[in-house]
């Protein structure tokens, strides 16, 4: 058995601290390694106690979560945990873990310590490793050169095949043109929300408005945010149409 997780605590306010420990003990193989109430004390106990995972809250009295990284030499690896959204990008630039908003839901600060374990026990980057699926609450980070942010899995309404990219379809009405392949993305996404109804598009089938017969072959399939249907054949028609039952 591996030992457990050590955790750090990072947080000015005591209910906060006691909401997260309370979240922690539903979490196999993980131990607190303390709190700390400012950064000076979370200073110090990284220094003294080298915890594996910092839960660190952005906004405290005075200072932010982003001083505490500025003091501490010894590397750590930090989850973010906020109130506000607005901090994403910018924890995403200091190699966040994850980012998570409060109130923290158990089962992603469960999926985020399961992250930080893998991170520690990570093959070499020389050897191949199969893509790390994603939960339909994740945030993953989408950079364009313009306008780096935060995508939600659940946002994304579809994903189209575009040449040798993807596009994404996201619900506030933005695209994001990205490298990964449409397979690739048919591996990430979860199964439970997520269908392939053409060989070029994916589908949020929590986005999927209505499904209309078009010639007894295709279907078009309407999703919110978008004036025009997308194409479905018969066969993966029978899979969606189960799915919406």
């Amino acid at each position: 058995m591996p030992d457990p997780l050590q955790v750090l605590i990072v947080d000015d306010e005591r209910l906060a601290r006691r909401s997260l420990r309370s979240a922690l003990n539903g979490v196999a193989g993980v131990a607190v390694a303390g709190e700390a109430a400012s950064i000076d004390a979370a200073a110090e106990q990284i220094r003294t106690e080298a915890p594996d995972v910092v839960l660190l809250d952005v906004q405290m009295r005075g200072e932010t979560g982003f001083d505490l990284l500025d003091r501490v030499e010894a590397p750590v690896q930090v989850v973010f945990i906020t109130a506000h959204d607005e901090y994403a990008v910018r924890a995403f630039e200091v190699n966040a873990l994850d980012y998570l908003l409060k109130p923290v839901d158990p089962d992603r600060l469960a999926e985020a310590l399961r992250r930080t374990r893998q991170a520690e026990t990570a093959l070499p980057e020389d050897e191949d490793t199969d893509p790390e699926g994603l939960a339909y609450d994740d945030l993953f980070f989408y950079e364009d050169g313009r306008r780096p942010r935060f995508i939600r899995v659940r946002e994304i309404i579809c994903v189209e095949a575009a040449g040798n990219y993807t596009e994404l379809h996201v619900a506030d009405g933005t695209t994001a043109l990205t490298s990964t392949t449409l397979s690739t993305w048919t591996d990430r996404l979860p199964d439970a929300h997520f269908a392939r109804i053409h060989r070029s598009t994916i589908v949020n089938v929590e986005r999927v408005a209505t499904v209309e017969q078009e010639d007894g072959r295709t279907y078009s399939v309407h999703v919110e945010g978008r004036d025009d249907p997308l194409s479905m054949s018969r066969r993966r028609a029978r899979a969606l149409r189960d799915r919406l039952a």
